[in-house]
């Protein structure tokens, strides 16, 4: 048997690697209370705002957490969020990513996604865009 397979530290990496991969691209606003577009090239993230509000940053994935978490460092978008970390919940399906961020610099994370109806919490519905192909 193979006693990599039992290191917890291994299994979480593989995770996170597994995660990044999939979350690569441009994931564009499906539903939610605040229309927006992503963008993840490796460990950085763009997400623009239909009102124009742009975020970029870096960010680190736990896929391991129940729910899912992922820590997005803003270095780049509005002052008052400039240098702060969005703690967030998310979730993979398919070619749809849920994404939940707190308040930028609360040091709050959300425990379970939220309700449809409920209009306190950000919580953004994406689809992953088909990449372009060749004729």
């Amino acid at each position: 048997m193979d006693t990599l397979l039992l290191d917890p530290d291994v299994a979480r990496e593989t995770a996170v690697q597994r995660d990044r991969e999939r979350l690569q691209g441009s994931w564009n606003f499906v539903s939610g209370i605040r229309e927006a577009q992503m963008f993840i090239a490796g460990d950085h993230f763009t997400v623009k705002f239909k009102n124009g509000d742009i975020y970029l940053g870096v960010f680190t994935l736990d896929p391991t957490a129940k729910p899912k978490m992922m820590d997005m460092t803003i270095q780049e978008g509005p002052e008052k969020h400039r240098g702060k970390t969005s703690l967030v919940i998310y979730e993979l399906d398919g070619d749809h990513l849920i994404w939940c961020p707190a308040e930028p610099g609360t040091g709050n994370r959300l425990h379970a996604f939220p309700p449809d109806e409920d209009t306190r919490h950000l919580c953004i519905v994406f689809r992953r865009e088909k990449p372009w192909q060749a004729l």
